[in-house]
């Protein structure tokens, strides 16, 4: 007797449409929010979309106002991050405030997976409604603590891109999917456009205004979503809560937060002593195993592993996970290299930015339309993973430290970050319908969670390792070259209290004596070259990753059929 084949391995895209909800005996309560897995004849039939065009567009509008909501935040620190970090005097712990963000954002990727079970409409209330109490605790805070708090509960924002996406896949045809994908890129691209323009604002009214504004854009979101947000209900008898609680996954989410938190702590600290720091790591894989083991025996885990198994999911996931990093490198430092080297402010290094964030949400259209025209995604991913590869090298060698900083032309500086951004949202496009495509169509919330989760690991664990890298460089270089060039006339202490000045805050290091300007900047130049450094080998990861998808059929009907 053979044992049969999971269905989540089945090298297949077709299946009955809708998730299993009766693996404990029972279907879910009507309208709850979630396309059903069992529609009336009239609406399980072999047309294009789900729902009726117009229906679908008012969906895909509210949809889309989520990402660009989103976007705009996430966008909207990084040129305003080390301004933030220098008020606050935060700069040692400048990778707290972007992984506080990116921590949550992690956390809340299961969100996919717990949409199947009380709804999608409620979940993206919720993370709304988290989001907007962040933003007003943002523009409030007085310390750098309470900044990263603030920033922590704004990181909800991120579950609204799963939840859309989610969305998105019940209504729309797989051959079709990438094109509204690629619009939603396009959402995301002008969100964080506008993100961008923060550091104008900030300049202009101060960087708590940032987040201020940010608040009436959540509170209309929310009653756009709120009134508009209908998704189809389902005839379908009713679970009742004690049922839907016993399908979440508490442990393996508690699990994942408490390793991505030990992940920070063990990476964003400078440790008194070797002892301690192998310590934090023996907690690290300690709580890694620990969260693998809760996964396997789960009755419904948050990331399945028997999905990794796929080669397809496993490489598309993979090279979610390194691209997201490598780009974390280039958004967030790509900025403190223009700020520190080159002197700009805030406004100047958005204005340098806008150009990649729009120019790559077109790409991400062009690439929808070209899986919508040929139906094939593999080795058009594999090319735009090795532009971006190329990229990352070219921004390795422009960038690299010298004893006198020779300056780029101010077009150069600009056009610098658009490959890295095209490739990074085109290959999120694809590998995104490679993951749909290699699964029955009861398990695309799934897989399209499992995307997102390593999509915002990848930050997480970017960001951190790349901070790390930062600092160390920039204090063992200024420790060391600031004592050689300083005069016989400044003593130890001065110059010990520069370098303090200069870890701490940016915006000091041109304001220094003059004597130490230059190593200062060179100083910077050396921590942000490290994390470009980073960024190659992550994308060279991300290109060797893609090269495990297979090419699966795109279904022309939401049924696949």
């Amino acid at each position: 007797m053979t044992t049969p084949k999971s269905p989540l391995l089945t090298d297949a895209s077709t299946s009955l449409p809708g998730y299993v909800a009766d693996e404990i005996g029972e279907e879910l309560e009507p309208g709850y929010g979630s396309i059903a897995q069992e529609q009336s004849s009239a609406e399980t039939n072999d047309d294009e979309f789900l729902v009726p065009p117009r229906q679908m567009y008012v969906i895909l509008g509210c949809i889309f106002s989520l990402t660009f909501l989103a976007s705009l935040d996430t966008t909207i620190l990084s040129t305003i991050m080390t301004e933030i970090a220098s008020d606050l005097n935060a700069i040692p712990y400048l990778s707290w405030i972007a992984t506080s963000y990116l921590l949550a954002s992690s956390i809340v990727q299961p969100l996919g997976k717990l949409s199947d079970i009380f709804g999608r409409r409620p979940m993206i209330l919720g993370c709304i409604t988290i989001f907007t109490i962040g933003c007003l605790q943002c523009a409030t805070a007085t310390t750098a603590w309470s900044f990263v708090i603030g920033r922590f509960l704004s990181g909800f924002a991120s579950g609204l891109n799963t939840l859309g996406s989610i969305t998105m896949s019940d209504l729309v045809p797989l051959r079709k999917r990438g094109v509204y994908q690629g619009l939603a890129n396009l959402c995301y691209g002008t969100g964080s456009a506008f993100g961008t323009l923060g550091g104008q604002l900030a300049k202009k009214y101060g960087w708590r205004f940032v987040f201020w504004i940010q608040v009436p854009v959540g509170v209309s979101c929310f009653f756009l979503c709120l009134f508009n947000l209908k998704l189809p209900s389902v005839s379908t008898t009713t679970l009742t809560w004690k049922q839907k609680l016993k399908r979440v996954d508490v442990l393996g989410i508690l699990s994942l937060a408490f390793t991505l938190f030990v992940f920070v702590v063990v990476t964003s600290f400078e440790w008194p002593s070797m002892s301690l720091l192998i310590a934090g790591c023996v907690v690290l894989f300690v709580s890694l195993g620990l969260f693998i083991y809760i996964e396997n025996t789960a009755i419904d885990p948050i990331v399945p592993p028997e999905l990794l198994k796929n080669r397809s999911i496993l490489g598309s996931s993979l090279a979610n996970w390194f691209g997201t990093m490598y780009l974390c490198c280039v958004t967030f430092y790509y900025p403190a290299y223009l700020t520190t080297v080159y002197g700009f402010d805030t406004g100047q290094v958005g204005n340098r930015l806008v150009p990649a964030i729009v120019v790559s949400s077109f790409a991400s259209i062009g690439s929808g339309y070209y899986m919508k025209v040929t139906g094939k995604y593999r080795n058009f991913s594999i090319v735009v993973a090795l532009l971006g590869l190329i990229s990352i090298l070219v921004l390795v060698l422009t960038t690299r430290p010298k004893p006198v900083a020779t300056l780029l032309p101010d077009v150069l500086l600009m056009i610098m970050p658009i490959v890295p951004y095209c490739s990074y949202v085109s290959m999120l496009t694809t590998t995104l319908l490679s993951l749909i495509a290699s699964v029955p169509q009861e398990h695309q919330s799934a897989v399209t969670s499992v995307q997102y989760a390593f999509r915002s690991t990848g930050s997480t664990l970017g960001t951190s390792l790349a901070s790390l890298l930062f600092q160390w460089n920039l204090g063992h270089f200024l420790k060391t070259r600031l004592f050689q060039h300083a005069p016989e006339n400044v003593s130890k202490e001065e110059t010990l209290y520069i370098i303090d000045k200069a870890l701490h805050s940016a915006t000091y290091i041109h304001s220094a004596p003059e004597w130490a300007v230059a190593t200062l900047v060179n100083g910077y130049n050396v921590g942000c070259w490290s994390t470009f450094l980073y960024a190659l080998v992550a994308s060279l990861f991300g290109f060797l990753s893609i090269l495990a998808v297979r090419e699966y059929k795109l279904h022309s009907t939401v049924s696949r059929k």
